[in-house]
Order: C-alpha cells, then structure tokens, then sequence
C-alpha cells in the first residue's frame, strides 16, 4: 500500500456516500476529503486522503480495472519481485558482495584472506550455485561430514562454519535470509583443546638456543629472537616494533602494531595496545642494541632504521624471510628439532604459569582478548602447576601464627556447657 493508504486517521466525521464506493468526509483542516473503498481478496481496501471526487474516482477506476484482468495491485507487485530477486541471489553472487563489505568496514588484511581462502577452497565448491535462502542447517551439516572426509582438522572446520556464519549473519541484515544455518559452530563439530598440541621449548632448550642465536651468522637478530622469548609477542608485533615503543627506564613497551602477511596494521591482532613488561637481561640486551645500531650508523653514514628490528640490510623482517633463512639454520645448528616461531611464545606463557604468575598478567602481557582464550590454551600446565606446588589445604595442618588456643566466637556459657 502506499503512504496515503498508510497513514492513521483519527475517527473521521461521518462518512457521506457521493458515488458507488466513495465517500466524502471532513478532513483535519475542515477541508472535504474523499476516501474510495473496493474489494480486494475478500478485503475491503480503503484508501483515505483523496482531495477532490476527480481523483478518487480515478484511482479506483485504475484500481479496478487491475482487480478483473487479474493483476495485483504495483506494491503487491513490486513485493513479489523484490521476493522473486531475492530467491535467485546465489551463494556466490552474495559472497562477493560479502567480502565487498568486509573490506570496506576495514577488517585486517590477515581476515580478509582467510574468509577469501576459506570460501575460494571450501565454501564456494559446496555452495555456490545454490539460492542463499536454500541453504539450511542439513546441508551444513553435510559440508562439515565432507571435510571431515577431506580430512582436515577440527580446528579448520570451525574455522569455515566460522566464517559461514559471519556471511550469514550479513545476509540477515541484508533481509535476504531470516535465519543463520551455521550459528553456533560448536554444536556442530567438537574441537579438542589446544593444550596438549601447544609446542614449547624446554628451559634448556631455550637457554641453547639463545646461546647458538649470540653466534655468527645469526648474531645479528639475538635481539629480536631473545625478545620474542622473553615477551611473549607475536613475530608480527615484534617486527612492527619501533624504538620509539620502548620505555627502558621504566622497563616496558608499547605494543601497536602488527605485521603479517606483508600488510602493516596499526594496530595489534585483536586491535587493542597493551603495554608489556621487559625482563632484565632483555632491558640491557636491547640497550646494547641500540647503542651499537646507533654507532654503525654513524660509521656507514646512513640513515637510521624506521623498525627496532630489522634485516642486516636495515629492512624489515619478512616472516617467510626469517623463517628459512634464519630460523631453521638457528635450530638445526642448535641440535633442536624444528618448532615454528610461535613456540617462542608459548614458551613464554608455560614458564610464566609454571613459575606460579597470575593468569591475568599472563593474559594482559599476551594481549588475549580474554582470559578464557588463555586458560583454553594452556590447561595443560595451569593443571601441572597446580600439581607442582603446595596445595592450599596444605594450610590446616599449620598452627596460626596468633592468637593460638582462642576460641573465636564461641561464649563462657557455652564453652562450659
């Protein structure tokens, strides 16, 4: 119907009948309206607010002539077409516009290439000639049992239902779909804890590494890797470090950047900064850093480097670069088997939890947008520590320190009694 047809009168004057099917009455002004009325589906249709018979009386001619050649009325029209386009908008037609949006809200590089991997190797395949509006929880469920079958982890499969929900969800919004086939992943697929599968160095290993690390020909990046290990950062983070992110009076630096997949975000993966604290033999290790990056640049006469970190050729650290060139050499002349960069990381997290530190520090330092992703992550030694060190009902064997022998809130009548 259209806005005159719409808009909510109050109670009009009594109605007076000038032709078949119209009446005039007095508006809110004292003016004379007309209003026409016809059936329609068994419905009586008024339609209010006509200024003169002339109109009216055309309107409903218009209007009538439709009703017997059998056509509906242009808004009924244009809603079964607005429906009928609906119903015809593939999976694929709406995952472009998808990912059109996700990149004009300005999701990071990183996720923008994940969702596109995700639909390019698993989504479109399954989906893509499908009407979006047909797409419902059993054929979700049948996606899931084929990448089961491909045999790809469970980790990867909620990650895919992931980001089907987020394409759904957009649909919603879009009016397109009324419901989110892939809400809720987990009820789908369980995905074991992470824990176990976490790859640490031992503290021996660590200490050996970072002893090969101060030897040529890897000398040279012993700051950035002992500071991975002693931070917790992520390799991105630390490469987007700049010096002027250190505070080493104060024994701290500010984490705002991120580096990966060769994009510069500014801001760190879960888009906040957060301030971590530097250890000791860190502070001075990166003192030391300067000072002589400081005193080359001053002998080669060129300019100093934008990162705190950097190739010796003062470019950035490129993750592939380092990984090949640096990292895997560093293991192998170590005599260690081979653990990705990450591990640096979660060797930080073990010993921080093993050394009996509060889990929220642990969280803060990390940067995990929740104490819960920490704790998902490292059960495993939350539980070891808890067994390694003394149990709090260990204290009831212990005599108070005062006040022995007190009977506390107990009084003389009773304690006679």
């Amino acid at each position: 119907m259209d806005s005159a047809q719409k808009k909510s009168y109050p109670a009009p004057r009594p109605l007076k009948k000038v032709r078949p099917n119209i009446f005039t009455y007095q508006g809110k002004e004292g003016r004379d309206q007309f209003m026409v009325r016809l059936k329609y589906n068994e419905k009586t249709i008024r339609k209010w607010g006509f200024p003169n018979i002339t109109k009216a009386q055309a309107w409903r001619k218009r209007r009538q002539a439709a009703i017997e050649e059998g056509r509906l009325f242009p808004e009924e029209i244009q809603k079964q077409e607005a429906q009928a386009k609906i119903q015809r908008v593939t999976f694929g037609v709406y995952a472009g516009i998808w990912m059109n949006d996700c990149r004009a809200r300005g999701l990071k590089h990183t996720t923008l290439m994940r969702y596109q991997g995700m639909l390019d190797a698993h989504l479109l395949p399954a989906f893509q000639k499908d009407a979006l509006i047909e797409i419902n929880r059993i054929r979700v469920r049948e996606l899931v049992a084929d990448l089961n079958e491909q045999g790809l982890k469970p980790k990867t499969i909620k990650n895919v239902l992931g980001g089907l929900s987020a394409l759904f969800a957009q649909a919603i919004e879009d009016e397109i779909v009324d419901h989110n086939p892939a809400s809720r992943p987990s009820k789908l697929i369980k995905v074991p804890k992470r824990a176990e599968h976490v790859q640490v160095f031992t503290h021996e290993e660590e200490i050996h590494l970072l002893e090969t690390a101060h030897t040529e020909p890897f000398r040279h990046y012993y700051p950035f890797i002992l500071c991975l290990f002693r931070t917790g950062l992520r390799e991105g983070e630390g490469v987007a470090l700049m010096p002027e992110d250190l505070e080493l009076n104060e024994r701290y630096v500010q984490v705002r950047r991120n580096f990966t997949a060769g994009q510069m975000s500014d801001t760190p993966k879960n888009g906040k900064q957060r301030t971590v604290d530097l250890s000791p033999d860190l502070t001075q290790a990166l003192k030391n850093h300067l000072v002589i990056r400081e005193a080359e640049g001053v002998l080669s006469n060129t300019q100093k480097p934008q990162w705190l970190f950097t190739t010796p050729q003062g470019g950035i650290i490129r993750s592939n670069n380092f990984r090949d060139r640096v990292w895997k050499p560093l293991l192998k002349a170590a005599g260690l088997r081979y653990r990705w960069v990450h591990a640096t990381r979660h060797t930080f997290a073990t010993r921080m939890i093993m050394d009996g530190a509060n889990l929220v520090y642990v969280q803060e330092q990390l940067g995990h947008s929740s104490i819960q992703i920490t704790v998902d992550t490292y059960t495993h030694w939350i539980n070891l520590a808890k067994r390694t060190h003394t149990l709090e009902v260990d204290r009831l064997i212990k005599a108070p320190p005062e006040n022995e022998g007190v009977t506390v809130g107990v009084t003389k009548t009773q304690e006679e009694t």
